[in-house]
């Protein structure tokens, strides 16, 4: 490449640590890297982008990676647990070191450093106005009517009239027209080389199946994706209301609920804080991502999302799924990005309707070009980021680069849930009916979510044993063990205890692999085994008896929602 990256090449030295202050400390290491390269690393945010390009080194000796936090970042929270889960030993911000490269995800903390810059996006650039981004009463503060997207402003990008990073990634042509109309001696350093997010997005596309298992979903479930940005006008701060309404109106059986919160939230508020509000949600069979990985695959494995104005929203929409907006702040959004196209075109859900007609009518009124708009707003090199930032980076720290392909690898399952059933309520209001002695059709709710009011006519209420609700457990119709296993023989001990101490129980089940026992007031007891989650089968059991026939008379041939159930 023609740029030339001032210090890049420079004699194969090492420097000394400044984690430990003494200078001959490199000299322990088994491998002598040739040069070394400094991850500014602002907060677990930025955390997870850099991770997506780091492994752009992978296999080549000659280059070692030093993570440093940017002490300057005023969201630390969370991130020693990151570099630990990741194997990361950071060095002190004062690292006496020479580095060949610096790369970093943010905008503060750079003016000090030697080393040429590589700045690198934090999510889609140019498509939020924060206020704060600009010092009130300075020269270039913004005029009423004129928002500015942050990232372009001078006091972010130059350092007495000179751009501060030697490199400014930027995925979109639009964004390089955008930065030269508002920092021209920015422009001259940007470099368009695709988003590598969005490509692991893409590139994880056919584990779809793979991540909806392990959601708990086939094909006859719809996944709905919940994503919220950080700040009091996100989904999270304006409309927390909503997992209530969508959790007591979507029948369990047919839909999986997911969400995705920006980790910001987590690191503002405490992961403690954000289990404790969202701990009835998950009850009722809310499953909840975690801040560091599996937000892709969620996206990859839906089928709707309901979002606002970030980052993974307009991620998810040009990937091609189907999305409502549930909040959207047009004074927040810089006009002309990929966000502001979004929110031009999203249809926006209205919590003073019921919410699955509108679901249902995003899902059927989408269109593919829809979707294809937003993509061709994220990135102008779709497919090519891996390749063009190896490309640049190498040429900045001026060595060939490595024969092996750059990895686009897809993501895994990590992050999303890991045991089964999690998208089951522990309480359940469940209506059903018998149909000519051989089929029988169940709907289930939550029954946390549900109000009073709206409980279905002729409903029984399921409850498992570890619900935390004293009284729905009292009043409970059925009673679930969902942890027979552990339980061993004594599970069949358990039957007749959960009968004898609550006397309005009129069925105790309990939970085996894909089998559920149930036992009657009566002592009668039967074995229902299915491909559906077993504690159906006890609600099965439960409605056949409703009708008045007995336990024993359960029909070999018996069919639960259209699926088969062995019975023995």
């Amino acid at each position: 490449m023609a740029k030339s990256w001032g210090d890049a090449a420079q004699p194969d030295v090492v420097g000394g640590c400044g984690r430990c202050g003494d200078h001959s400390h490199p000299r322990l290491e088994t491998v002598r890297a040739r040069r070394r390269v400094r991850i500014l690393v602002d907060n677990v945010t930025a955390m997870t982008r850099l991770l997506d390009v780091v492994d752009l080194f992978e296999g080549d000796f000659r280059v070692a990676l030093d993570f440093v936090w940017n002490s300057s970042d005023p969201q630390p929270n969370g991130l020693a647990e990151l570099f630990a889960a990741k194997g990361v030993f950071p060095v002190h911000p004062r690292c006496e070191r020479e580095h060949h490269l610096a790369i970093t995800a943010g905008h503060s903390g750079l003016r000090d450093l030697t080393a040429p810059i590589l700045s690198l996006p934090h999510g889609i650039r140019y498509t939020k106005v924060v206020p704060e981004a600009r010092k009130p009463g300075s020269p270039e503060a913004r005029k009423p009517g004129s928002p500015e997207a942050f990232g372009l402003s001078p006091e972010l990008l130059l350092a007495d009239g000179r751009p501060i990073p030697s490199a400014i990634v930027l995925s979109h042509d639009e964004q390089l027209a955008r930065l030269r109309a508002a920092v021209p001696k920015a422009a001259d350093v940007a470099v368009v080389a695709g988003d590598p997010c969005y490509d692991r997005l893409r590139a994880s596309v056919p584990w779809r199946l793979r991540y909806r298992l392990a959601l708990g979903a086939d094909a006859d479930q719809t996944v709905v994706a919940i994503s919220s940005t950080h700040r009091a006008d996100s989904l999270l701060g304006e409309l927390s209301a909503l997992y209530e309404r969508l959790l007591s109106e979507l029948p369990v059986d047919e839909y999986r609920v997911v969400t995705i919160l920006h980790p910001h939230i987590w690191n503002e508020h405490t992961p403690h804080q954000i289990r404790l509000w969202l701990a009835p949600y998950r009850r009722a069979g809310l499953m909840v991502v975690p801040p560091e990985q599996g937000w892709r695959a969620a996206l990859v494995a839906a089928d709707l999302l309901i979002g606002d104005h970030g980052s993974v929203t307009t991620y998810g929409a040009a990937l091609g799924l189907p999305t409502a907006l549930a909040v959207f702040p047009e004074a927040s959004v810089a006009p002309d990005s990929a966000v502001a196209l979004l929110g031009s075109q999203a249809p926006r859900l209205d919590l003073g309707q019921p919410i699955l007609p509108q679901l249902r009518k995003t899902i059927a009124e989408h269109t593919p070009e829809s979707s294809a708009a937003v993509h061709q707003m994220i990135t102008s090199r779709p497919d090519e980021a891996a390749e063009r930032l190896r490309e640049l980076c190498y040429s900045m720290l001026d060595l060939a680069e490595p024969r092996t392909e750059p990895g686009v690898p897809p993501d895994t399952v990590a992050g999303l849930p890991d045991g089964n059933w999690l998208w089951r309520p522990t309480a359940m209001h469940v209506s059903g009916r018998v149909h000519s002695g051989r089929e029988i059709s169940l709907t289930r709710h939550s029954a946390e979510m549900v109000p009073v009011d709206r409980i279905p006519e002729r409903s029984h209420l399921v409850v498992t044993a570890d619900h935390p609700g004293p009284r729905q457990r009292a009043v409970a119709d059925v009673l679930v063990l969902t942890e027979a296993e552990q339980w061993g023989r004594h599970a069949e001990t358990w039957l007749g205890e959960a009968i004898s101490a609550h006397p309005g129980l009129q069925l105790a089940a309990a939970v085996r692999g894909d089998s559920c026992i149930v036992r009657t007031r009566g002592g009668d007891q039967a074995r229902l085994s299915g491909t559906d989650d077993p504690v159906l089968y006890a609600s099965a059991a439960f409605e056949w008896l409703a009708s008045g026939r007995e336990l024993a008379d359960l029909s070999p041939g018996l069919a639960v929602n259209g699926r088969p159930v062995a019975v023995s």
